[in-house]
C-alpha cells in the first residue's frame, strides 16, 4: 500500500485532488493533509509518506521550504501549482513530476504511474537538486517596483533591504542605489519569497544573504553589506536568527 500525503493550502484544490484518487487509485492510503509549512513538517515525520502532492505556494511559504525543513525525506513528489513559470522550469530541470491546478485525471493517472515505475529509487538526491533549482530561478525574477513616475524593473537578487517611509518604502539595491516606491512595506513583504527576506522589524525588510553580520542585544542589529546598521524587533528576532540558522546563547536572553 502506498502513503500518501496532499498538502495545499487550499482546501477546495486538496479535496478534488483527494477525490481523484480515491475514484481510481484504491491502492493509495491517504494519511490526514496538511495545510499550512508547520502541519506539513509535522505530518511528514510522523506519517513518512511514499509520496506527497505538494503545492508550490503554501500561503506565505512554498512547498520547497518544507523539503528543506523536513527530517523525514525519502519520499518522492508530484507537485502542484496553477502558476509560476520559474518554479515549473526548475521542476523541469530535476525532472520531477507536476500537475497544474485545476487537476486533471489523466495528467494525475500519468503522474502516478510515473512514481509507481520508480517507487523504489531514492528521492532525496533530486529533491535538494529541485530546491537549488528554485532558489536559482527565483533570485532572477523580476520585481515590479509602482513609483510616482512609473515602473522599475529590479532583480530580486539586486534588493540589499527596503526601508518603510511612513505610507510608502524605499529599496536600497546594489551599487549604492535607492528607488521610492508608492507601495508600502507590507505589499514588498507579500511579494518577495520569504526563504530570501525576512521582515526584522516594522519597518525594515532585509535581504537574508545581504546581511554581513548580527549583533546580540534586546533585539538585536543587522550590519548590511553597505555597512547599514539596522534594528531586529524583540518580536522578531527569534524568526530572524531561525532564518539564518543561527543559536542564541542563553546569556544573550536576558
Amino acid at each position: 500500500m502506498i502513503r500518501a500525503l496532499i498538502i495545499d493550502d487550499e482546501e477546495s484544490g486538496e479535496q478534488l485532488l483527494s477525490k481523484l484518487i480515491k475514484l481510481k487509485h484504491p491502492d493509495i492510503k491517504l494519511v490526514p493533509s496538511a495545510f499550512d509549512l508547520d502541519e506539513a513538517i509535522q505530518r511528514i515525520d510522523i506519517e513518512k509518506p511514499n509520496l506527497i502532492f505538494l503545492d508550490i505556494r503554501l500561503g506565505k511559504s512554498t512547498g520547497f521550504d518544507v523539503l528543506e525543513k523536513t527530517v523525514f525525506q525519502d519520499y518522492h513528489v508530484i507537485f502542484v501549482t496553477a502558476y509560476s513559470q520559474y518554479a515549473l522550469k526548475a521542476i523541469k530541470s530535476a525532472a520531477l513530476d507536476y500537475l497544474l491546478k485545476p487537476v486533471d485525471m489523466e495528467d494525475l493517472d500519468q503522474a502516478i504511474n510515473r512514481f509507481k515505475s520508480r517507487v523504489s529509487q531514492s528521492n532525496i538526491g533530486q529533491l535538494r537538486l529541485i530546491k537549488a533549482a528554485f532558489e536559482d530561478s527565483m533570485t532572477k525574477q523580476k520585481l515590479v517596483v509602482p513609483t510616482k513616475e512609473g515602473f522599475e524593473f529590479i532583480d530580486q537578487s539586486e534588493i540589499k533591504y527596503i526601508i518603510a517611509d511612513e505610507n510608502y518604502a524605499r529599496i536600497f539595491i546594489t551599487g549604492d542605489q535607492s528607488f521610492f516606491s508608492s507601495k508600502n512595506l507590507g505589499y514588498f513583504e507579500k511579494l518577495l519569497p520569504e526563504s530570501r527576506f525576512s521582515r526584522i522589524h516594522k519597518s525594515h525588510l532585509v535581504n537574508l544573504n545581504s546581511i554581513s553580520n548580527y549583533e546580540y542585544g534586546n533585539g538585536g542589529f543587522v550590519k548590511m553589506i553597505d555597512g547599514k546598521r539596522l534594528e531586529v524587533s524583540r518580536r522578531r528576532k527569534k524568526y530572524l536568527l531561525e532564518q539564518l540558522n543561527a543559536t542564541v546563547p542563553s546569556k544573550t536572553d536576558k
